[in-house]
């Protein structure tokens, strides 16, 4: 399901905030030294870095579900927020800016996801989805030691918190996808399977149920 909110929201961003994919890269990976180093063109970081309950939204009504002479009693789904911290990255300022408030200005025009916009399993949601944006919460983290953790300078973003529903009652049907990369290179040490110089790496989606 976060992946469906993931890939929904870079969507969004591209298309509602006029974004050029072949200039423009929007990232969910971690913003550590390590990954910043490695950008070569203006990026939009959206890392989501908080999963919690929402307990304001829990509720503990009961839906009773009749089979014959049987009934079934669940729960309502429980709602959770998910965090993303979203910084911009470029070789000037001026542009770190300008991305940055235009990926502010596209999604605070999204009070809420409409259903039809989303991707995979986001469509299902029982719930409404909404979007709250750069709003300070009682349980802000500290900016400061976010970035410390990171190991990387400190940029200049903003929060988005993303409220989720998740269904107790229901099971997974379809197995877990996982990606597996495969290298193909140099090695100095062939007996310590550490390949030195990569010449090829094939990335392949596994399918835990056939593993």
């Amino acid at each position: 399901m976060i992946q469906d909110l993931d890939k929904t929201l870079e969507k969004l961003i591209y298309e509602r905030g006029k974004l050029n994919r072949n200039e423009i890269d929007i990232s969910f990976e971690q913003p550590t030294s390590e990954w910043s180093a490695r950008l070569n063109r203006p990026t939009l970081n959206c890392w989501c870095f908080d999963l919690r309950e929402n307990a304001k939204l829990r509720s503990m009504d009961m839906t009773a579900s009749y089979q014959g002479n049987q009934a079934r009693f669940t729960l309502a789904p429980l709602r959770f927020d998910l965090m993303y911290l979203i910084t911009a990255w470029a070789r000037r300022i001026e542009d770190e800016h300008q991305l940055l408030w235009r990926a502010l200005g596209t999604l605070v025009q999204i009070p809420k996801l409409n259903p039809d916009e989303c991707e995979g399993g986001l469509r299902d949601q029982l719930y409404e989805i909404p979007l709250f944006v750069g709003r300070i919460t009682d349980r802000m983290p500290s900016m400061t030691d976010l970035w410390s953790v990171l190991d990387n300078q400190m940029r200049l973003g903003f929060t988005l918190v993303v409220t989720l529903a998740l269904d107790t009652s229901r099971g997974f049907e379809a197995p877990l996808v996982l990606e597996k990369q495969i290298a193909v290179g140099q090695a100095e040490h062939p007996e310590t399977q550490v390949i030195t110089a990569p010449d090829v790496v094939l990335r392949q989606e596994v399918d835990q149920k056939s593993k």
